[in-house]
């Protein structure tokens, strides 16, 4: 088989795009050389990436210094009001935040991508080459972070995605840092004690939803009770938050319990159940609530689990209890032909980034959860 040659037109179009891209990031000596992105090229990126994912402008994308720092805090809501007398001077200003003893750190992460020249060839035909080329880019990062924040257990040094195809080792995600750092806000899982710190990181232990459900056993009638139950089990400053939503697994829900506003159905041979392209990229709210809180599938998420913690209002910079740092000049990128990688235009990029809960008060967690009686 003949191997596949870049057309001129497709020739031109990337040499465009080059050229844009190094001007646009002052990289003197061309996009096939590492480069740092500009501060504005940056923000541009996670900015389309927010755009193009829904899910992203429900999470707080912060950009911070160092690859080691504290918490900052952001979705708490402490009081700062105070009087100070003459006699107590002088005044006490409070964080607008909520310090806590916690800790984040960020991992170098890869999201490189190829196309094969057929895709960059297809694609010159039209006047917007290089947007679609960042969007698509940018479409596969969003989704990379999202799968790994919701199913990242670990920040291996090499990475195998064949044995961790949802990315279970390429970083410490938003449910695993639950499970490390507020233990008793998780369900469905067993304590294990190492060195004198507990975490909820041992083997599963299945909670059964059904009407023959013995809730003695740690079982629930039905998925509203163990949503009250979860939220029941947050301090009373956190439960009475206005901003909680319940993310639950698509396995938990059927549509009739479960009618999703925007979702196109698929026209699959079960009826329109499988997942659609829509749930896939984006949050897809309910127009149903569970336990009182409104209700939303996101992409990624694990099956057999429900989380209730409060989410930003779409658009939104901030207001959600779940974040992403990134070390602010930590990306790095070079573009290039590779003839011998099968014909193809390769992306690397790189950045320093981790999954960060402002506040455990504010989150809990159910996972293994199974329909039926407990055997």
């Amino acid at each position: 088989m003949a191997k596949y040659t870049l057309s001129d037109r497709g020739r031109r179009a990337l040499d465009g795009m080059f050229t844009a891209i190094a001007q646009l990031n002052g990289a003197s000596r061309g996009v096939q050389h590492q480069f740092a992105l500009d501060p504005t090229a940056e923000q541009r990126l996670e900015d389309l990436q927010r755009e193009n994912v829904g899910f992203l402008q429900r999470v707080n994308i912060m950009p911070v210094r160092d690859m080691i720092g504290q918490v900052i805090g952001m979705n708490a809501k402490n009081l700062i009001a105070s009087r100070t007398s003459r006699s107590n001077l002088p005044r006490k200003p409070k964080y607008v935040g909520n310090l806590q003893d916690r800790k984040f750190q960020l991992h170098d992460t890869e999201f490189d991508t190829w196309l094969p020249w057929e895709i960059i060839d297809a694609w010159s035909r039209f006047p917007d080459f290089a947007q679609r080329y960042a969007r698509q880019v940018a479409i596969s990062v969003a989704l990379s972070r999202i799968m790994v924040g919701w199913n990242g257990v670990a920040a291996a040094d090499d990475t195998d995605p064949e044995d961790n195809p949802l990315g279970e080792d390429v970083n410490i995600g938003w449910l695993q840092k639950l499970r490390l750092e507020k233990p008793d806000h998780v369900l469905g899982r067993a304590m294990v004690t190492t060195g004198g710190v507990t975490t909820a990181t041992g083997a599963a232990a299945p909670i059964y939803i059904g009407p023959d459900a013995d809730h003695a056993a740690g079982d629930y009638k039905n998925i509203d009770a163990l949503a009250y139950d979860l939220i029941a089990g947050m301090p009373s400053w956190a439960r009475s938050s206005t901003d909680h939503v319940v993310l639950v697994s698509q396995d938990m829900i059927d549509e009739k319990y479960f009618p999703m506003v925007n979702r196109p159905l698929a026209d699959t041979i079960d009826g329109g159940k499988s997942t659609s392209d829509q749930t896939v990229s984006d949050i897809v709210m309910s127009s149903k609530q569970i336990g009182g809180r409104p209700a939303a599938i996101v992409p990624f998420f694990p099956e057999g689990t429900m989380v209730v913690t409060p989410l930003a209002p779409a658009g939104a910079t901030d207001g959600s209890n779940l974040s992403l740092y990134y070390q602010e000049g930590s990306r790095r990128r070079y573009i290039k032909d590779e003839p011998e990688n099968k014909a193809s235009l390769v992306d690397y990029n790189s950045v320093n980034e981790g999954y960060v809960i402002e506040d455990t008060d504010f989150m809990v967690m159910a996972e293994n959860i199974t329909f039926g009686a407990r055997p």
